[in-house]
């Protein structure tokens, strides 16, 4: 195995597993859209936000489920695979990804030691609130699934934000880690609450800001194109409105001492592939 190091060769990896996912996609006419800081870097850089550290996509549910039901074994290519939190039982995430296989991720986000490889993340859009009043109650509610997934996986030591790092190690003892795949499969469940195809609204719901995110369905399945490094890509036809509601100001640059990877970048894959990539 060799080593990746760079955000540059992690970079590469994660290309190569978008553009798996893009053409099983392509060819199935099954929409996947570029989603997040991915989606941002698209708009402002073409490509990569120079210090971002992994790719965001997004789908509808039906979409993605079509996408599952293309293969019984999760296998989109020869060297990358979806896992899936609810086909795939030992994933503790919540969020579908996409793997190159023959890879380990190296991080240090939770308390037990968990197989991880270089993934792609498949944020799936299901039917959102209509009133106002019910979105607050709704989210509200997931916020509170997602922070007792959290706090049955997570290592407080190494997180991002400055209230998980004070909080976290106070109630982290209280939640065990076995729970974790009940709160997963809690929020699974509860994500799809309202059925997408019977709803006038979408978002990914178990995203930390899906409020942020509640859109229009019919928007949502209206794609227009975007370059990505040098792969033509796509977009939801109201990403600017998206990106606005979700990050402000998104054109504009953060401060220099901001401009750093969320993520691990310490990672294996096999000797390989930067030898036929």
């Amino acid at each position: 195995m060799k080593k990746i190091t760079t955000l540059e060769e992690l970079h590469q990896v994660s290309l190569y597993i978008y553009k798996d996912l893009l053409d099983i996609c392509n060819k199935n006419d099954l929409k996947v859209y570029l989603f997040g800081g991915t989606l941002i870097g698209a708009v402002r850089h073409q490509g990569f936000i120079p210090w971002d550290d992994d790719i965001d996509v997004a789908m509808s549910r039906l979409d993605y489920q079509k996408l599952l039901g293309l293969t019984s074994d999760g296998w989109i290519s020869k060297k990358c695979k979806i896992i899936d939190p609810v086909r795939d039982g030992e994933y503790k995430g919540y969020i579908p990804v996409v793997a190159y296989n023959n890879s380990i991720l190296f991080s240090g986000q939770f308390r037990e030691h968990e197989q991880l490889k270089i993934t792609i993340s498949i944020f799936v859009f299901d039917g959102a609130p209509k009133s106002w009043i019910k979105r607050k109650i709704y989210y509200s509610h997931m916020y509170l699934l997602r922070a007792k997934h959290a706090l049955c996986r997570a290592d407080f030591k190494n997180v991002n934000t400055t209230a998980a790092k004070f909080f976290g190690p106070l109630l982290s003892p209280f939640f065990r880690s076995q729970n974790v795949y009940k709160y997963k499969n809690k929020i699974i469940k509860y994500a799809q609450k309202y059925n997408y195809s019977e709803s006038v609204y979408c978002a990914s719901n178990s995203d930390y800001k899906a409020s942020a995110e509640v859109c229009l369905r019919l928007d949502f399945e209206k794609k227009t194109c975007l370059k990505f490094e040098d792969t033509q890509s796509y977009a939801f036809s109201h990403y600017e409105k998206h990106l606005q509601s979700y990050y402000g100001d998104y054109m504009k640059l953060p401060p220099e001492n901001e401009r750093n990877p969320k993520h691990s970048v310490k990672a294996e894959i096999e000797d390989s592939f930067f030898e036929d990539n």
